[in-house]
């Protein structure tokens, strides 16, 4: 399941722990639009890693060195704020239990999520559908060790401290998109959260590797079947990026726009959409 980067800050940033394993060469992909005076490049994130990932290859070294702004799903916020922000929306009074909104015969199978992401059944019982959904979701990057401090997001805020800063999103946007998901919808994602349990390392394995079929196979599973879900959550948010940096390329700089690599790859990516448009999006990593 694709985590945004808001719901890693709320659900990770303070329950994770290394797991020790010795650092990792990842080669993350990377694109190219340039129209002579302007210059974008496109850098597909995973917004937790467990520690010693090593992904600042030559080429995105590069790209981060000549870019003058640095453009985000959302904005960089507190693991406080993000996680107030998130239970403003996530939390809810008059839910049925969480085990009522699982298939039958799923109960043990919740049980066993809810404690490898850490939280209570109680806890999940206040949670709205989508919001139980992607806290069972953070279970295996649990398990990996993986945290938003970790994350390539992070390491950007270092590393363009001073520069411009610009964000596609707000975190509280991106969550009214969850919220106006039918019950349905949320439903399906709550299945495909339990159902999903090596989903994270697979998508991790395609990522180290930039082998971006790979990566586009890893998100299939959560979208299959649920073209509501892929909508709301994916083709129109990436068609709304898409416009966003068409437009950015009317007016000269450099910028490196980082989202997760699930928006950059397939047929409706973000990639796709500028490819349609008419702009020659280059591989460079």
């Amino acid at each position: 399941m694709i985590l945004p980067r808001g719901l890693c800050a709320a659900l990770l940033a303070v329950a994770l722990t290394a797991c020790g394993k010795p650092a990792i060469e990842a080669r993350p992909a990377l694109w190219r639009v340039s129209d002579g005076d302007t210059e974008i490049w496109l850098l597909g994130t995973i917004h937790a890693l467990p520690p010693g990932v090593r992904w600042e290859t030559p080429a995105v070294t590069r790209a981060i060195a000549q870019a003058d702004t640095l453009v985000t799903e959302i904005a960089a916020a507190s693991p406080e704020v993000a996680g107030a922000v998130f239970a403003k929306f996530a939390q809810a009074k008059g839910l049925p239990p969480i085990a009522v909104r699982v298939a039958p015969g799923q109960q043990a199978v919740l049980a066993d999520a809810a404690r490898a992401a850490g939280v209570s059944v109680e806890t999940l019982n206040g949670l709205r559908t989508w919001a139980a959904a992607v806290t069972l979701a953070a279970g295996p990057m649990r398990a990996a060790g993986a945290s938003p401090d970790n994350g390539v997001e992070a390491t950007l805020a270092t590393r363009f401290a001073g520069r411009r800063r610009a964000a596609l999103e707000t975190q509280s946007e991106q969550l009214a998109i969850f919220n106006a998901l039918p019950e349905a919808a949320q439903r399906v994602l709550l299945a495909r959260a339990l159902a999903d349990a090596g989903g994270y390392a697979t998508t991790l394995a395609a990522w180290e590797a930039g082998d971006v079929r790979a990566l586009a196979a890893s998100f299939g599973p959560a979208f299959r079947g649920a073209p509501e879900l892929e909508r709301s959550l994916e083709t129109a948010r990436n068609a709304r990026w898409s416009g966003w940096i068409a437009r950015r390329m009317r007016a000269p700089g450099r910028v490196l726009v980082a989202v997760g690599a699930g928006h950059l790859v397939g047929r409706d990516s973000v990639v796709a959409m500028l490819a349609a448009r008419g702009f020659k999006v280059s591989r460079v990593e």
